[in-house]
């Protein structure tokens, strides 16, 4: 695949948050159930991790060495949970009937995955460690690398490169998007967390369901 092209876009902030708000009707439960699992198999991994490279809690000082070894090794499991999670989204998006099981289907990429997360947490952390503004430039560049190993078949480097790059041309528009979709989900988290049947689903329908076709569904395999 070429991506030498970078796909011309653009997008208004709230008018793609309303249309989200339409999209997740009758598919809410789907995306809190699969965004469970991926928590339960998260807590799960950082128990059992946890006792093989232990950090002591707050307000002690964390062992940092043995809390990225545990997010490290915990890749094999949850990326290909939540390259799940983003396929329903763009699955949903293109009119496919969707269920929660399927967020298991890509483990069959977990090598790949794996590796793509790993590169991205190393640039990431380079990126704050340096200046700070490298880090969270990174951070919301490389945020469709997933869904393009996946949906696209591209390479590690290739799927970081073409996301950084296309996220580059409205990278402020990219990251205000993902601001008030995560300050969503940290209100949904009171009360309860009864808000969080809302703002899951429309976290990743918003970004993936309605961002990731508009730039790349143009993009061929």
């Amino acid at each position: 695949m070429t991506t030498e092209n970078i796909p011309e876009y653009d997008f208004d902030i709230i008018e793609l948050i309303k249309e989200g708000f339409r999209r997740i009707e009758g598919v809410k439960g789907t995306f809190v159930a699969a965004f469970a699992l991926y928590i339960f198999a998260a807590i799960i991994l950082q128990i059992v991790l946890g006792y093989f490279f232990p950090s002591p809690p707050a307000p002690a000082e964390p062992n940092y060495l043995n809390q990225q070894i545990v997010t490290i090794l915990s890749y094999p499991v949850l990326m290909p949970l939540m390259a799940g999670i983003i396929m329903l989204a763009i699955n949903h998006s293109r009119g496919e009937e969707i269920e929660y099981r399927s967020i298991f289907n890509y483990y069959h990429l977990t090598g790949t995955l794996s590796f793509a997360a790993i590169l991205i947490y190393i640039m990431t952390v380079i990126g704050f460690v340096l200046l700070i503004l490298p880090g969270i430039y990174l951070s919301i560049a490389y945020v469709f690398t997933l869904p393009l190993i996946v949906d696209k078949n591209m390479t590690v480097w290739e799927a970081m490169e073409f996301s950084r790059k296309s996220v580059t041309k409205h990278w402020f528009k990219v990251f205000g998007l993902l601001f008030l979709l995560s300050l969503m989900m940290a209100v949904g988290t009171l009360a309860l967390g009864i808000g969080l049947i809302w703002a899951i689903p429309l976290m990743f329908v918003t970004l993936y369901g309605l961002l990731y076709p508009l730039i790349f569904d143009g993009v061929e395999e």
